[in-house]
């Protein structure tokens, strides 16, 4: 018996065999070897340097950078295992001449318990292109809409300039940097930091995601301000051509404005006046409109929210003549200081220019016109030529001044001391004839 078991090798090399073989099922039973994918794994590419030193710029192509790794070991290994357990790097500096960068995966747990780690995707697919660097002023935005009887005011930056590097493709379609503000129901002044938004020329968001911004967000203060809606007026200067006239007020469109300023600013002002010299009539024989920008008649505390812009119309009527004698027996006579008495120099009636359209002079007569000359100025007995002060009714227009020659007295009147009034010079006006 002794004999047999210590002879029969092959016997002995049989068990053994059986028994690993046996132990290998046990223990497959128990830990089985299993394959199992891990996606959504970004590759980092590494030495950026190799193409940035040379003044160009890589980007990822299809969203090659994110892969799918597939793993083989013990179950238990495994399925302990995470995306996070696993380093996939792209080195730069194994570009190929195809713009393919491999993919390198390194488990940072039980590197020696996998039987496997591999990526579906073996190589990252990128695009080298010229590095464009622009600098760009960065621009407010505002969105939403105040409270009630408030607007947005003056706008400022922590930081105006921005400085972006990228590839040329992107960089060459940017337009403008902005960023913008959310205004919504606020009526108190607003400071708090904003994103920067890019967009290209057809105003759309750019993806900055390959591009590099000096600053990504910058502080912006708003200024809310009350608002309060005044008058806008408009006057005219210089003389219409002969015969012609304005008629009424010129015309403004829109009527009103909106401002917006501080309380204390906004209590000064109760309408927007355009002076004179902006609108000239002098020499025109005909209606006209101009356009105005009425910012320019507001300090600098003040805003228009509303248009800027105006329409002024000014109606130009060319008007006919009428010549009226009006006698001077009519005049009424005001402000004659008591114990004075008066007397005409001449009693030629007073030839009268007055101009109107034709359907107005037609109707014109005496009755319609008062004439009156006021003595409350003459402080001494003597002779006077005195301006007289017309009323007629609207429409009607009078462009020449008219005066009465009178002799002022006191107690008998000595007709011997009544100048003649054709030797008179009508301009000495309301001043003792010497």
């Amino acid at each position: 018996m002794k004999k047999w078991i210590t002879n029969n090798t092959s016997l002995k090399i049989v068990s053994i065999a059986f028994a690993i073989m046996l132990w290998l099922i046990v223990v497959n039973i128990d830990n089985p070897a299993i394959r199992r994918e891990f996606t959504n794994v970004q590759v980092e590419l590494t030495h950026e340097d190799a193409i940035t030193d040379k003044e160009k710029v890589c980007s990822v192509i299809d969203n090659s950078n994110v892969i799918t790794i597939v793993v083989r070991g013990p179950r238990n290994v495994v399925e302990s295992l995470s995306a996070s357990d696993f380093r996939a790097t792209a080195d730069l500096r194994e570009l190929t001449d195809f713009e393919f960068v491999p993919i390198e995966i390194v488990p940072l747990r039980y590197k020696d318990k996998l039987s496997s780690v591999e990526s579906k995707t073996k190589n990252v697919k990128v695009s080298i292109e010229e590095l464009a660097v622009k600098q760009f002023a960065i621009r407010t935005s505002v969105i939403g809409t105040p409270a009630d009887g408030y607007a947005v005011g003056k706008r400022t930056l922590s930081q105006n300039i921005v400085k972006i590097n990228g590839p040329e493709s992107i960089m060459s379609t940017i337009n403008r940097v902005v960023a913008e503000v959310n205004v919504s129901d606020m009526s108190s002044d607003i400071n708090t930091p904003v994103s920067l938004t890019v967009y290209d020329g057809n105003d759309k968001a750019v993806d900055t995601s390959r591009l590099k911004m000096s600053v990504d967000s910058v502080n912006v203060s708003v200024e809310m301000l009350q608002t309060k809606e005044v008058n806008i007026r408009a006057t005219t200067s210089g003389t219409p051509a002969e015969g012609c006239h304005v008629v009424g007020q010129v015309a403004v469109a829109p009527e009103t404005a909106v401002i917006a300023a501080r309380e204390q600013e906004l209590s000064k002002i109760n309408e927007i006046r355009i002076p004179g010299s902006v609108i000239s009539v002098e020499g025109v024989s005909e209606s006209f409109e101009q356009i105005i920008d009425i910012s320019e008649y507001v300090d600098d505390t003040i805003t228009i929210i509303s248009d800027t812009e105006v329409l002024a119309t000014v109606t130009i009527e060319k008007l006919e003549k009428k010549e009226v004698y009006y006698p001077v027996t009519n005049v009424e006579v005001q402000g004659l200081k008591e114990n004075y008495k008066y007397v005409y120099a001449n009693f030629d009636p007073l030839k009268l220019e007055i101009w109107g359209t034709k359907e107005q002079l037609d109707t014109l007569d005496n009755g319609q016109i008062t004439i009156t000359v006021d003595f409350s100025e003459v402080e001494d007995t003597g002779n006077y030529n005195i301006p007289v002060k017309l009323q007629l009714p609207a429409g009607y227009i009078v462009f020449d001044e008219y005066k009465v020659a009178v002799h002022i007295y006191e107690g008998t009147l000595d007709y011997t001391e009544i100048a003649n009034p054709a030797q008179e010079d009508a301009d000495n006006g309301n001043t003792q004839e010497e």
